[in-house]
C-alpha cells in the first residue's frame, strides 16, 4: 500500500499558463495582424468534457481503476476448481524407494508402489513414466479468503477516489489555461487598440509638422511611441500562442494551438467560509486518505488470516510405469518406459500453519503502517483547510480588485479622450497625449489580468474545495 496522501499543488500546466500570461504584461502595440492559419476553438465545458475523455492522465487514472477492481476478483478465483495435469519420463536408480516419481504443484499424487530390499545398493538406472490429471476444491477456509476480498476491495476504493482526484486536477488545469488564453486574448485586442491610436496621433503629428503648426519634436516622440507599442504587440501576440498552447496541451488534444472560445461570465458570490469549512470531510483529497487508511487495516487483516486453517478436497487420476523388480509380481508392461499401471485416488486435506512468525511480523509491519496513514490523513484535513482558506482569502481580495480595476479603465478611457480632444484642437501636447494613451493602455491591462486574476483563483478555490463548474 502507497504511504503518501495526495495534496493539491498547480501543475506544470498552471504554471506555463501564467507564464504565457506573464509575458503579455507590457504597454503594447504592433502593426495590423498577419494572416493566421484558423485555430480550432472550444468552449470551457467542451475542453473539459473532451480532457475527462481524452487526456492521458484521467485515462491512466481510469486503466489503474479498471486494475483495482479486476484485483477483486482474485480472491474469489480460490473457490473455484484447480485443475491440473503432467506427464513425467524418470531415470535413476531405486534402492529401497518407492516407484520413482517427482513432486509436483500440479497434481497430488499418492506414493505407490515399492521395489524390493537388499543388503547393497544397486547401480543399476530404471525407466519410470507417469501422467496424471488431477482436480482440487476449496471446502472451507476459516474467513481467509473474505478477509483478502475486503483488502482488495478497499484498495480499489482507494484508486476510485484517486481518479475522482485525478479528473478535477485535469479540470483545473484545463480552466486555468482556458483563462489564460481569455486573458492573454484581450491584452493583445488592448495592446493592438493602443497601436492603432499611436499610429492616428503620429500621422496627425507628421500633418501638422508639415504645415508648421507643430514642432518636430512632436513628431518624434510619437514616432517612439509607435515603435514601443510594436515591439510589445508582438510579444503580446506571441503570448497568445503560447498560451494557446498550453491550453492544447492541458486539454490533450494533438492540435499545436487550441483556442477559447466565449467570454468570461461573472461568477456567483462566495459561499460563506465557515460553511465550506465544515463540508471538507467529503472532498477527494480527505477521502482517499481514510480510504488508505481503511485499505491498510484490511491489509492488516489479509495477513492474519494468512494462518488460518484450509481445508480442501483433492483428487486424481493416473497411469504409472516402473521398470525396477517389484517386491512381488511381475515388472511392469513396458519396463517403465510407457505409464501402463492406472490408479486413482481422493482425498480430504487439513492444513493448518499453527506457528508462523513470517506472517505475524508482516501483520506488525502493516498495522505500524495504519498508524502512519492515519496520522498522514489527519494532515491532510488540516492542510485541506488551510489551503481552502488561502484560495477563499485569493477570490475575494481578486474579486474586490476587479471591482476597483474597471473604474480605473472607465477613467483611464474618459482621460484619453480629453487629452485627445485637447491635442486635435492645439490645446494640448504630445506629452500629456501620450501619458493618457499610456494610462489607457495600462488600465485596459490591468484589467484583462484582474478578470483572468477573478477566474484563476476561483477555480482554484473550487478545486480546493472539490467542485467543478
Amino acid at each position: 500500500m502507497a504511504s503518501s496522501l495526495p495534496s493539491f499543488r498547480p501543475s506544470s500546466l498552471v504554471r506555463a499558463a501564467a507564464l504565457a500570461l506573464t509575458a503579455a504584461l507590457v504597454l503594447t502595440a504592433a502593426p495590423a495582424r498577419a494572416d493566421e492559419p484558423p485555430t480550432r476553438k472550444m468552449t470551457l465545458a467542451e475542453a473539459r468534457a473532451f480532457a475527462r475523455s481524452h487526456h492521458l492522465r484521467v485515462v491512466a487514472a481510469r486503466q489503474r481503476l479498471v486494475a483495482a477492481q479486476r484485483d477483486t476478483d482474485v480472491p474469489g478465483a480460490q473457490w473455484l476448481p484447480r485443475i491440473g495435469a503432467m506427464a513425467q519420463l524418470v531415470g535413476s536408480t531405486t534402492n529401497n524407494s518407492s516407484t520413482t516419481m517427482l513432486p509436483t504443484s500440479a497434481v497430488d499424487i499418492p506414493r505407490i508402489g515399492g521395489t524390493p530390499i537388499t543388503a547393497s545398493p544397486d547401480y543399476q538406472p530404471y525407466a519410470s513414466t507417469a501422467v496424471a490429471i488431477g482436480v482440487r476444491q476449496e471446502l472451507y477456509d476459516f474467513g481467509r479468503i473474505a478477509a483478502e476480498r475486503n483488502a482488495a476491495a478497499l484498495a480499489g476504493e482507494v484508486e476510485r477516489l484517486r481518479a475522482v482526484g485525478t479528473t478535477l486536477d485535469v479540470d483545473y488545469g484545463v480552466e486555468q489555461s482556458f483563462f489564460a488564453v481569455l486573458a492573454a486574448v484581450a491584452i493583445e485586442d488592448a495592446s493592438h487598440g493602443a497601436y492603432d491610436r499611436a499610429a492616428q496621433h503620429r500621422d496627425l503629428a507628421r500633418a501638422n509638422v508639415e504645415i508648421g503648426m507643430r514642432p518636430p519634436i512632436e513628431l518624434t516622440r510619437a514616432e517612439a511611441d509607435v515603435a514601443r507599442y510594436e515591439a510589445g504587440m508582438t510579444r503580446a501576440r506571441a503570448s497568445v500562442h503560447v498560451a494557446r498552447s498550453v491550453l492544447a496541451v492541458a486539454v490533450g488534444i494533438d492540435d499545436l494551438e487550441l483556442d477559447a472560445s466565449g467570454a468570461a461570465v461573472d461568477l456567483p458570490a462566495l459561499p460563506p467560509l465557515a460553511t465550506v469549512l465544515s463540508n471538507l470531510g467529503g472532498t477527494p483529497n480527505v477521502l482517499e486518505g481514510r480510504a488508505r487508511v481503511d485499505a491498510q487495516r484490511a491489509e492488516t487483516s489479509r495477513l492474519e488470516a494468512q494462518t488460518r486453517p484450509n481445508v480442501m478436497v483433492t483428487g486424481e487420476l493416473s497411469g504409472r510405469g516402473g521398470g525396477s523388480p517389484p517386491n512381488a509380481g511381475p515388472v511392469s508392461y513396458g519396463e517403465g518406459w510407457l505409464p501402463s499401471v492406472p490408479n486413482y485416488s481422493v482425498g480430504l486435506v487439513f492444513t493448518w500453519a499453527i506457528v508462523d512468525p513470517t506472517w505475524g511480523r508482516r501483520a506488525d509491519a502493516s498495522r505500524a503502517r495504519e498508524g502512519a496513514l492515519a496520522h498522514e490523513a489527519e494532515l491532510a484535513l488540516r492542510g485541506q483547510r488551510g489551503l481552502v482558506g488561502a484560495a477563499y482569502q485569493e477570490a475575494q481580495a481578486a474579486t474586490a480588485t476587479l471591482a476597483a480595476l474597471r473604474r480605473g479603465a472607465d477613467a483611464a478611457r474618459a482621460n484619453y479622450e480629453q487629452a485627445d480632444n485637447r491635442f486635435r484642437v492645439g490645446l494640448g501636447t504630445s506629452t500629456e497625449l501620450a501619458d493618457a494613451q499610456a494610462l489607457r493602455t495600462d488600465a485596459d491591462i490591468q484589467l484583462a489580468i484582474g478578470r483572468f486574476q477573478v477566474a484563476k483563483t476561483r477555480a482554484a478555490f473550487e478545486r480546493a474545495i472539490a467542485e467543478a463548474r
